[in-house]
């Protein structure tokens, strides 16, 4: 069935899916937010990462057979929004996250990541070596953060800003304004426009307002930033922007690890050889550059200690209860990853669930990787393949986070900012078709 008539309206089944595209998005963010864990540690889970999963599906279906529109020349007021955008957003995201920050000292006692961080970054501009055990914490720390979530911090530490306001700004000027440019590339209409164009601040505010506490001791809005410039590069043919936020994101958390693949294939078959050999080749150098030559080269044990120490850190989590989540686990039992499950319902002793978990995390991720690549191939003459590619990334990371080890609530926030992306290709403006003249 075509979903346009001839004056290029669209039907009343694309509006339903642009409608449910909306609803899965609010539902998603209110699982994650006021309703999280309401449903209980095992429901819960189920229904944020069905919220997710929906929220692909009907973006999906709104492209479907949706001939692909170029925006028109935008006029003056666009780009005059887009500078007021990032300022007054900016100003508020950071008038709201103030308080946290002053009611919050850096503190070993109540989170290590910060010091963590200081670490690395004091060992660096001194000229130590990095990656060697970390001593001056309550515990012995071997270092398990890839160089770029630590290296951005370094101008932080010479200007003796709080890291804390760096990632900010990071993820306001960086991760926003490639979502800025991301949207100036869509074909919207101008009401769409407007409300999209504020969505991601409206987003980040109300994330701080309601769980401030994920924010209050960690840099994530780094790792989002570095998210947010991989999505929006799917919509910008350029090999080096491409392999500059594939680096950033391997290079941080390699969480993205299993999804490359399918894109490179991807640009293969809709972009060329050419171009995809070319991002291949620059992420790897990056990789090598940027890794393995300064860091990586002087010991090559560093990536298996590391791995080590998180296996180290997750059984120490799995043996943490509280009795304000039915005895189990805090993080595991808030209500946003299925290792309730595991730690409950598993066999064996702590450390045989874990390992069965890690298995089943390898499994479904590269199921989901799967899945979606046969819908790429089956749906690759009806949907813009960069509507594909994105789609298939947010369910990617919605199933590689549901079954991580440590469902961290800050770590999964990540993903919502995805969904923003996803969000805005469903209200996209399908190319009118031309009215035969009488």
């Amino acid at each position: 069935m075509n979903l346009f008539n001839q004056y290029g309206n669209p039907s009343t089944r694309h509006w339903l899916w642009l409608l449910g595209t909306s609803v899965a998005f609010g539902v998603e963010v209110l699982f994650f937010t006021i309703l999280r864990g309401y449903f209980g540690p095992y429901y819960s889970p189920i229904w944020f990462y069905l919220a997710s999963v929906l929220l692909c599906v009907c973006a999906l279906l709104t492209q479907l057979d949706q001939p692909v529109s170029k925006p028109g020349p935008r006029a003056g007021w666009h780009f005059a929004v887009y500078g007021a955008v990032l300022l007054f957003g900016g100003a508020v995201a950071a008038a709201i996250q103030y308080p946290v920050i002053a009611a919050n000292p850096i503190d070993v006692a109540q989170s290590d990541v910060i010091p963590i961080l200081q670490n690395y970054v004091g060992r660096f501009r001194s000229g130590e070596i990095v990656y060697r055990y970390i001593t001056n914490l309550p515990y012995p720390l071997f270092p398990n953060h890839l160089p770029l979530q630590w290296l951005p911090y370094v101008p932080a530490d010479k200007l003796s800003i709080d890291y804390r306001w760096w990632s900010l700004g990071i993820l306001v000027l960086g991760g926003f304004g490639a979502y800025l440019a991301f949207l100036n590339r869509q074909a919207l209409r101008w009401i769409h426009f407007v409300l999209l164009v504020g969505l991601p601040w409206l987003l980040l505010c109300f994330l701080i307002v309601t769980g401030s506490y994920m924010f209050s001791h960690t840099v994530e809005f780094t790792i989002i930033a570095y998210y947010c410039l991989l999505t929006a590069s799917i919509f910008i043919r350029s090999a080096w922007l491409r392999a500059a936020a594939l680096v950033l994101c391997l290079l941080s958390r390699y969480s993205v690890i299993f999804w490359v693949p399918l894109f490179l294939w991807i640009l293969w078959r809709e972009t060329g050889r050419r171009h995809a050999v070319a991002v291949a080749l620059l992420t790897g150098l990056g990789i090598v550059l940027v890794y393995v030559v300064p860091f990586l080269s002087k010991d090559w044990t560093i990536f298996t200690h590391a791995l080590n120490e998180y296996r180290v850190a997750t059984l120490g989590e799995w043996t943490r209860t509280d009795a304000t989540n039915e005895g189990g686990p805090v993080h595991l039992f808030s209500g946003l990853g299925f290792a309730s499950f595991f730690y409950t319902y598993g066999h064996g002793e702590i450390a045989d669930r874990i390992s069965l978990l890690q298995k089943v995390h390898v499994l479904v991720s590269l199921a989901a990787v799967t899945v979606s690549g046969f819908v790429y191939w089956k749906l690759r003459r009806r949907v813009d393949y960069r509507v594909l590619a994105l789609i298939a990334l947010k369910f990617y990371l919605a199933t590689f986070y549901a079954f991580l080890q440590i469902p961290y609530a800050y770590l999964t926030s990540m993903g919502l900012f995805i969904s923003v992306f996803v969000v805005v290709v469903a209200f996209r403006e399908p190319k009118r078709a031309v009215v035969p003249s009488a």
